[in-house]
């Protein structure tokens, strides 16, 4: 599913009034009843329901007049509050505003004290509230008299529905401008807007429905936008299994990781690689690590870099040679030792390469290993990492998650999975993706260990990067939901994850919806 900015919803908005010529005032109609079909089923068979409405100035505040005509007509009690005069209002808001006060409706206008209690008791009284005070295209910090506004419908509100997008979410970003209401359920038209994936404003959304109001699909032909990742897509990524195939035709990774220590991250990687159909994981590791693994995981094939340079570097050679994709990082510390095994991986390595964990925490310090790849390339690093590639603070990647992976992916021509709530994922050739799966339960040290191997698995099976990236995030975090739903998300570990991975790719191969996803919660 396509995912528009705020700044192309407006443009396409216009295109459909202007150029195709359907009147403002009728997506304006066709967007009310949505919400109001939602507004129904959220309320249920109450007797005698009682729905409040709130505003804005806007569009937003012109769907929530056009809500409350239709909930009225069809027999609840309305109780509708403006955040300004009805004579203020323009356009097709004013429009829908001046029908309900020719119908007799009261709109009381939101302005102090008084007010505020008045619309503290309607919420208070009501079954349900409905959000419609600010739109998608915010562009300032919520303050004054509104975000008080937002506080009494959060603390008084039994449940809330927005209209769009939450007030005081970032379309764009997902960032919270100031202060935000907590919708239980939102309703958006069209397509769902980037920031309502991106955390934390995805946090605050609620069950998301998004819900066609008459605008022609075919007005985002031409357009460069992000996709939310859906089961469908992944289950056409991912790699046929003929019945007649043997270990070689299922791809062999190399994996060079661990070291003292960190004989785990080696281990998870290893292990994801095989959950992922991998038909043989070679592993690289210190000699140290040897007998630990061997004993962790017989499956795997393992070598010992040895102590002697030139055996080192000859034996590189060699088995990535021998190997269909590699992965570089997990656990392989910041030494010196590691950096010139890492300098050798990225001088000999003509083969598909996953770029992880301590890998890059190297490449920060000599980004100059980035230009001199000779290979398709992956990297993954978490915000923290991508802070340290780029020199922008952890809470700039945040505000720009899109951006900043699309820009640096552009920048040396590769793969980026920026890794958090939300995942990012960018191709050098301007795709761009969100991944919906997973949960906060993932947080777990290892985790990252396990995508790199799922992602390095299907690089091993013959996937182009962008689309081993795009299902290796997805399989990863409907394997994290998998566990969570199994054991609670609370005490998921990444060896979990890990063995949920087959079952996950096998659900992405049924037919029917994405019932496994869990329900967004909304924060509290």
């Amino acid at each position: 599913m396509k995912l528009l900015t705020p700044q192309q919803m407006k443009a396409i908005d216009e295109l459909a009034i202007k150029n195709i010529g359907i009147p403002g005032i009728i997506l304006m109609e066709n967007a009310a009843i949505q919400t109001v079909m939602k507004a129904s089923k959220m309320i249920g068979d109450k007797n005698d329901p009682k729905v409040t409405v709130a505003a804005g100035t806007g569009n937003n505040g012109g769907d929530a007049f056009a809500v409350t005509r239709h909930l009225l007509s069809m027999g609840y009690a309305v109780s509708v509050f403006s955040m300004t005069e009805v004579e203020n209002l323009t356009g097709d808001a004013g429009v829908n505003a001046r029908i309900l006060r020719n119908m007799g409706m009261s709109i009381p206008v939101i302005r102090d004290a008084e007010s505020l209690e008045r619309l503290k008791k309607s919420c208070r009284e009501s079954h349900l509230v409905i959000d419609g005070l600010l739109g998608t295209g915010l562009n300032r910090d919520v303050d004054g008299i509104l975000s008080e506004v937002i506080d009494v419908i959060n603390d008084n509100a039994p449940k809330i529905l927005s209209i769009d997008i939450a007030s005081g979410v970032d379309g764009l970003t997902g960032k919270i401008r100031g202060n935000c209401i907590r919708a239980d359920a939102t309703v958006t038209f069209f397509l769902p807007k980037t920031g309502m994936l991106l955390y934390p404003g995805a946090g605050y959304i609620g069950e998301l429905t998004v819900a066609d109001i008459g605008i022609p699909y075919a007005l985002t032909e031409d357009l460069d936008t992000p996709v939310l990742m859906e089961k469908h897509d992944v289950s056409g990524m991912l790699p046929s299994r003929p019945a007649e195939g043997h270990k070689g035709t299922f791809g062999k990774p190399l994996v060079i990781a661990g070291s003292p220590g960190m004989t785990g991250a080696a281990y998870l990687s290893a292990l994801a690689a095989y959950r992922t159909g991998s038909g043989l994981v070679r592993l690289l590791v210190p000699e140290s690590c040897l007998e630990t693994l061997s004993v962790m995981l017989p499956e795997a094939v393992i070598s010992g870099l040895p102590r002697q340079e030139e055996e080192r570097f000859s034996l590189v050679r060699k088995l990535i040679e021998e190997a269909d994709a590699v992965l570089v990082g997990p656990g392989l510390s910041r030494t010196g030792e590691a950096m010139q095994l890492l300098e050798s991986v990225v001088e000999n390595c003509d083969k598909p390469m996953v770029i992880d964990a301590d890998a890059l925490n190297l490449i920060s310090g000599n980004k100059s290993l980035l230009e001199r790849l000779r290979c398709e390339a992956i990297i993954t690093p978490h915000p923290a990492e991508m802070s340290r590639l780029t020199g922008i603070t952890t809470s700039g990647i945040q505000d720009d998650r899109i951006g900043i992976a699309k820009g640096f992916a552009d920048e040396f021509g590769l793969t980026v999975v920026l890794k958090g709530a939300g995942t990012v994922i960018a191709s050098n050739d301007g795709r761009t993706a969100i991944n919906p799966t997973g949960n906060h339960g993932m947080a777990t040290a290892g985790a990252g260990d396990v995508l790199a191997g799922v992602i390095v698995s299907l690089l091993g099976q013959g996937l182009p990067p962008y689309e081993a990236a795009v299902a290796g995030t997805y399989i990863h975090g409907l394997a994290g939901d998998m566990a969570a739903a199994e054991m609670g998300a609370a005490g998921v570990m990444a060896s979990d994850i890990a063995n949920n991975i087959s079952k996950a790719i096998e659900y992405c191969h049924r037919d029917g919806p994405s019932d496994m996803l869990p329900a967004r919660h909304k924060n509290e």
